[in-house]
């Protein structure tokens, strides 16, 4: 197994940069997605992730989107689409730098990567992920965004919230500033609809002590071909109680004991 770093640019020519793990005896690839204001490495949780799939014959790629990580900046200019347009490129360049007789991949998407991670491969018809495993996927942007935290009535951000637009060219919602372009892309992308197409590819790991994104919202947009894998105990980062750098050892025995299970549900696939 070898890591090294690459970089590759999105449609738009931003400059994106990953860790790629490549597998001795490759049987398949998996592209991760991170959440917002995180990094590729999910505090641990996606570089300890790559490394047991690297270690069973799973390459991936896990990769810093705009604005985050490697070029992390302020959000204001964070679009939905953005993000998409560096799945697609991060996808591509996966594919580019695994064996060509792979056949089967996948994309593991957490947090606010995880409905994005589904709508991309239901709008790009990518018939060769196999699976779409989300990480207590933030799924309805709208709701996350703008709804729980009261900024959005009668089908229009509330006044207090357009003001802070006007004057500062974002909005903060639970201290994250949204910028414009994003906030009038949240009535049309979301993973609700891409999650009901993608029918059992779709597996949702989800704690059940999730603060951040509920539990209520995977049981919410899930369907009957869904798979919903409730872990019980545990917060936003699958860690336990007052461990929020997800170093405990318990909380990665936890991370350790998804891993085991994200694996069988891959290699069912291959």
């Amino acid at each position: 197994m070898t890591d090294k770093i690459i970089t590759f640019r999105s449609y738009d020519g931003y400059g994106l940069e990953g860790t790629l793990i490549s597998a001795e005896k490759e049987k398949g690839a998996l592209l991760f997605v991170h959440g917002i204001t995180s990094s590729r490495d999910e505090l641990g949780f996606h570089s300890d992730y790559a490394r047991y799939l690297g270690n069973n014959g799973i390459s991936t790629l896990r990769f810093d989107y705009r604005y985050h990580g490697v070029n992390e900046t302020s959000l204001e200019n964070l679009t939905l689409c953005g993000i998409l347009n560096d799945i697609e490129a991060a996808f591509n360049a996966l594919k580019n730098n695994v064996n060509n007789k792979i056949k089967s991949y996948f994309i593991v998407g957490t947090s606010f990567g995880g409905g994005l991670s589904a709508f991309w491969a239901d709008y790009f018809k990518r018939k060769e992920v196999k699976k779409v495993i989300l990480n207590a996927p933030v799924i309805n942007y709208e709701n996350d965004v703008l709804e729980r935290n009261d900024l959005i009535e009668n089908n229009i951000i509330v006044s207090k919230a357009q003001n802070e637009l006007l004057q500062n060219g974002y909005i903060d919602s639970s201290t994250i500033h949204f910028g414009r372009g994003l906030l009038n892309e949240l009535k049309y992308i979301n993973g609700i609809k891409s999650i009901e197409s993608l029918g059992n590819k779709v597996v949702i790991f989800h704690g059940d002590c999730d603060e951040d994104v509920p539990l209520a919202s995977s049981k919410m947009y899930k369907t009957k071909k869904t798979e919903l894998r409730i872990i019980k105990g545990v917060g936003h980062g699958f860690g336990i109680d007052i461990d929020e750098d997800l170093t405990h050892p318990e909380t990665k025995k936890i991370h350790n004991a998804i891993y085991k299970e994200a694996l069988k549900i891959i290699l069912k696939e291959i």
